[in-house]
């Protein structure tokens, strides 16, 4: 039986990974591609974003796929079902946004023989965010443990970044990064195709070989993620202001990493998406509800969130329908 590329694609909180995934599935290639995606939070965000853009998608939800047991084994158990059932001319790994490439791999050793065998490690992808990318390598582990373990990297934003932005982006992957290719596309469908033979070529994992090597599989001890990094869960089936709901989000500061999710807006058949992804919050409206249960879902990322806090000033947010 011919293996099944797999390929990681990771970067940190708000990069863009989502989106990229979405260009893939939507794009006119001809390729079968499964996504299992790693939801951090007990709320399925990015799956619902990708649900129904073509392909298979398994979710792994209720942890980082890279420090748990449990998910790690469900990692491996989906990646071994999804090639069973779908047939899939290859499976990509949407990672949570501090997830480290190569404590995943390394679990790739001690699997069943049955699954292992079924799959073909074929690279990491590392999404940078050009605008807002420089700040979280300088200043966070698991962005720079990404982008050390990449074989290529995506940088995306590129239309909104800064030309310093992108200058500091490069340098510091320079430093981190040397030998990846590094790579942009432009948002038509030409480059979406572009951008999907990119992702899914096979590559060896020269970078993820060289650091585990060097560090005697320092993974097999164990790894934690600093600074508490914390996700919140919030839903509620009463509408919300939606700009109260994007000022609880900026008071926030520099300790929210990232925020997603759909929110039941008040006065507005539109069903809302608010986002805070790099250095900008933005609430977009979506279609209308119709038949669906109008429903709040959002997922707040942070350091040492005080989720009773959080959950206070969002319940202040209502108002009548």
């Amino acid at each position: 039986m011919d293996k099944v590329p797999f390929t990681i694609l990771t970067g940190w909180l708000g990069a863009g990974k989502t989106t990229a995934l979405n260009r893939m599935l939507a794009a006119s290639h001809g390729k079968r591609i499964a996504v299992l995606v790693n939801e951090l939070g007990r709320i399925s965000i990015d799956t619902q974003l990708i649900i129904g853009r073509g392909g298979d998608v398994l979710e792994l939800a209720g942890g980082c796929v890279c420090c748990k047991v449990d998910i790690k084994n469900d990692l491996w158990d989906g990646i071994g079902d999804i090639v069973a059932r779908s047939k899939p001319d290859h499976v990509v790994l949407e990672t949570t946004g501090i997830a480290e490439p190569a404590a995943i791999l390394d679990g790739l050793f001690r699997v069943p023989e049955a699954v292992r065998d079924r799959i073909l490690p074929a690279g990491v992808v590392c999404v940078v965010d050009a605008e807002a990318g420089g700040s979280a390598l300088e200043s966070r582990d698991e962005a720079r443990e990404q982008a050390m373990a990449a074989d290529r990297i995506l940088l995306t934003k590129l239309d909104v970044a800064s030309p310093d932005a992108v200058r500091r982006c490069h340098a510091i992957l320079d430093t981190l990064a040397p030998l990846a290719e590094r790579a942009g596309f432009p948002g038509d469908d030409a480059g979406a195709r572009a951008m999907t033979s990119w992702v899914v070529e096979p590559r060896k994992l020269r970078a993820w070989t060289q650091k585990t090597s060097a560090h005697d599989h320092a993974h097999d001890h164990g790894h934690h993620h600093a600074n508490q990094i914390v996700a919140v869960a919030f839903t509620d089936d009463a509408p919300l202001v939606g700009e109260r709901v994007l000022a609880v989000i900026e008071q926030l500061g520099v300790a929210l990493l990232r925020a997603k999710g759909f929110v039941h807006l008040a006065g507005d058949d539109r069903r809302g998406f608010v986002e805070r992804a790099g250095v900008r919050t933005e609430l977009r409206y979506l279609e209308p509800w119709g038949d669906a249960p109008r429903r709040t879902e959002l997922v707040l990322i942070g350091d040492d969130l005080d989720e009773g806090a959080v959950h206070r000033a969002l319940w202040a947010c209502r108002a009548a329908r």
